[in-house]
């Protein structure tokens, strides 16, 4: 009965939470015109700080109506905001701050990788030209919760005050650890936690809400503080820390399964720790079923229920003394236990040097949690606290000095089937909970299966022939080419912002491992545009790659110049390429039929795109980058035009490009066309469709199948899509 209580709850509360929301939301959008220079106004709660900063600055608002035709609708739904323009937004509205925006409202993009789960409901953007376009029209209980945070936040000083040492090492972590900011930390120190497998040390997190919890307890045993006074001052302490952490999911999901058992405590009806943990579940997804699809959730209750579960089974296998040493590589150990194969999952991850620093690093960030309170409480009362400071830095290094150890021992590895780490997880339960004789064995085939999922043979493209694919990245470009154990990439996609140099571990990372690909023979980056370049700074820094080609045109905007010395920082041999260059490896062939060029008055940078031959087993494809009529034109005079089987359609479809004579003499058997849905720039051209129409061209639009891959082999040809349409 009580089984079919809550799953009635369930069902009630997911139709009411979910279904409802995003029947009313949907109805409202699909009323919005469809013109190009639309002008929506959403109203709402600001559910999150604000990240970044101006002109970059990213909010997540709770939208409650939108506004169609100068009428009011019912808009329940998740909206993502990018605000542009020089203002600083926070000035204007802040976390829980009821809102009214005026911006262009778009669904957002689908998830990089497939692996997503699909969400049962549509989540949207929304793009603001300034923080004038954002107004405060009241507060809600949210602003109050949010007081301790922004007061604590503000009494920091500020950034670039007391020398870049500071930010780095005391400002960023400081505001990361205990206020969950993490805008302001540096993105080589978050990229050496990310691949240590130590991020979650670094940021507000259920762990950080057990550890203050733990530090609490430890001062409340010294000073002979017991029974229900101990727990009621737990309970308080643990509600402070979540609030002045800025009540994020993780810590607000740690808080609640303390929370309740502590209350249990209090009105002397003690529970044990799993049952906390499942009421702690039934109170979140109850409130807010839409807690059951987030990756955090899940990593939070399997920390927290490996904890629970494993611990006392680790430590009856390790030495008794010192205790508190032992007991907390014990709690280290069944963390990474539980976590391990989610983390693997989710971000590729296997992180084997976490489970030797973890025991180290644990400690060492509840130090710095203790240590951080007290600077936080200095500088609220105006009092200096540089030793502390000081002290606080070192300890800050010593942490990314872990972390950077650790990052020697991780690995990014193809992304595993569901159902593997799935069966993981049950075999690391049956090792916990299964009768004495099948725990041995449940634990050994847990960590064989994951062994074997982690280190065992990845995906290969064609033995014969070839693969090319054209990657969904939004407006930009990212072709893939595979054969056998190879992979060859052009371009790798990007935002017009130079300074989103994290796109490319966001979104193009997971399609590769996706794909099972590890390693990279080469990357050629056509031109120097963010929307081909952008995305293969973080392809540099995190995979081997064998070599990394730049096209011989003029830089701009130093983009090259910045991949340069990111590809030099990670050991990759860059090479520039001439026209008339050949590379040949492994029974392929790239010949580059151009590279740079004069400089012309119009399109001069796209003009001076690498356009590529590649060839294998008789099979063809064009690569053109952004290159326009005129290159094409060149090309043509010069006979370097052959035919092919498949051509990737120059600079998104632009008009510019495309030109009749250019394809009917390559003859392409298909086209593959790179653009974003929705795009500002009209792209593709409805001259550019119009000519590969009229030569029989087929063409695949990553905006409307996204992720395109042609199979070029010698029995025929195979393509396939992510399936949009």
């Amino acid at each position: 009965m009580v089984l079919l209580f809550w799953t009635a709850v369930g069902f009630c509360e997911g139709r009411r939470g979910i279904a409802v929301s995003e029947t009313a939301a949907w109805n409202a959008f699909v009323q919005l015109p469809s013109v190009p220079d639309r002008v929506d106004r959403v109203e709402g709660v600001l559910a999150d700080f604000w990240s970044g900063s101006a002109p970059r600055a990213r909010g997540l608002l709770r939208a409650e109506r939108l506004q169609v035709a100068g009428r009011w609708h019912p808009f329940p739904a998740e909206v993502f905001l990018f605000v542009s323009g020089t203002l600083p937004v926070e000035r204007r509205a802040d976390r829980g701050d009821r809102v009214s925006l005026v911006g262009r409202l778009k669904r957002e993009d689908l998830p990089a990788s497939s692996r997503d789960v699909a969400l049962p409901w549509t989540r949207y953007r929304m793009s603001v030209k300034s923080a004038l376009e954002v107004r405060r029209t009241g507060r809600t209980a949210l602003s109050l919760f949010s007081i301790p945070n922004l007061f604590f936040h503000r009494a920091l000083p500020a950034s670039r005050s007391r020398g870049e040492w500071f930010d780095r090492n005391v400002r960023g972590p400081l505001a990361a650890l205990l206020l969950g900011r993490t805008a302001e930390l540096d993105r080589g120190m978050v990229a050496r936690y990310r691949r240590g497998g130590l991020y979650h040390l670094l940021v507000v997190s259920g762990l950080h809400v057990a550890l203050a919890a733990g530090l609490v307890l430890g001062g409340l045993r010294r000073a002979r503080v017991a029974g229900k006074r101990r727990d009621a001052i737990l309970l308080v302490s643990v509600f402070l820390f979540v609030l002045v952490g800025g009540a994020n999911p993780p810590a607000v999901r740690a808080g609640i399964v303390i929370g309740i058992f502590l209350a249990a405590r209090l009105f002397e009806r003690p529970i044990p720790a799993a049952q906390a943990l499942g009421l702690s579940a039934l109170a979140l997804f109850v409130a807010d079923p839409r807690q059951v699809y987030s990756i955090g959730t899940v990593l939070t209750f399997a920390a927290v229920g490996g904890i629970t579960l494993l611990t006392e089974p680790i430590r009856r296998r390790l030495p008794a003394r010192p205790e508190a040493l032992f007991s907390g590589v014990a709690t280290s150990i069944a963390a990474q236990c539980a976590t391990a194969p989610v983390v693997f999952w989710r971000f590729n991850y296997v992180a084997g040097g976490a489970w030797l620093t973890a025991p180290l690093a644990i400690p060492l960030s509840a130090a710095l949690i203790a240590l951080g309170g007290a600077i936080l409480l200095l500088f609220a009362i105006g009092i200096p606290a540089g030793p502390l400071c000081s002290l606080f830095g070192l300890g800050s290094r010593l942490l990314e000095f872990l972390a950077d150890r650790a990052a020697g021992l991780a690995f990014l590895r193809p992304t595993p089937p569901l159902a593997g780490v799935a069966t993981i997880g049950a075999l690391t339960l049956a090792a916990a909970k299964a009768p004495a004789r099948l725990r041995p064995p449940a634990a050994i085939l847990a960590v064989a299966l994951f062994l074997w999922l982690a280190f065992g043979p990845a995906p290969k493209g064609p033995l014969r022939g070839f693969s090319i694919e054209a990657l969904d990245v939004g407006q930009g470009d990212s072709i893939l080419v595979r054969w056998a154990r190879h992979a060859f990439l052009i371009d790798g996609g990007g935002p017009f912002d130079v300074d989103a140099e994290d796109f490319g571990r966001t979104r193009l990372l997971p399609k590769l491992l996706d794909r099972g690909v590890t390693r990279l023979d080469a990357v050629l980056a056509t031109h120097p545009h963010p929307d081909h370049a952008l995305g293969l700074f973080s392809v540099a820094e995190e995979l081997p790659v064998d070599r990394l080609w730049l096209s011989a045109g003029d830089d701009e905007s130093d983009l090259f110049g910045r991949l340069r010395s990111a590809a030099r920082t990670a050991g990759v041999p860059v090479e520039v390429l001439a026209a008339g260059g050949s590379f040949a490896w492994s029974g392929a062939r790239l010949t580059v039929l151009h590279s740079g060029g004069p400089r012309r008055k119009v399109d001069s940078v796209n003009n001076q795109s690498v356009v590529a031959l590649f060839e294998r087993d008789g099979k063809r494809a064009l690569l053109t980058g952004d290159a326009g009529a005129p290159t094409e034109q060149t090309l043509l005079d010069r006979g370097r035009i052959v035919q092919v089987d498949v051509l990737k359609v120059g600079h998104h479809g632009s008009r510019t490009a495309t030109s009749r004579l250019f394809v009917a003499r390559a003859r392409p058997r298909l086209a593959l066309l790179s653009c974003g849905r929705e795009n500002r720039f009209g792209h593709p051209a409805a001259e550019t469709l119009r000519t590969l129409a009229a030569l029989h061209v087929p063409v695949f639009r990553t905006d409307r199948l996204s992720d395109v891959r042609v199979d070029l082999l010698p029995a025929g040809t195979l393509v396939s899509w992510r399936g949009l349409e």
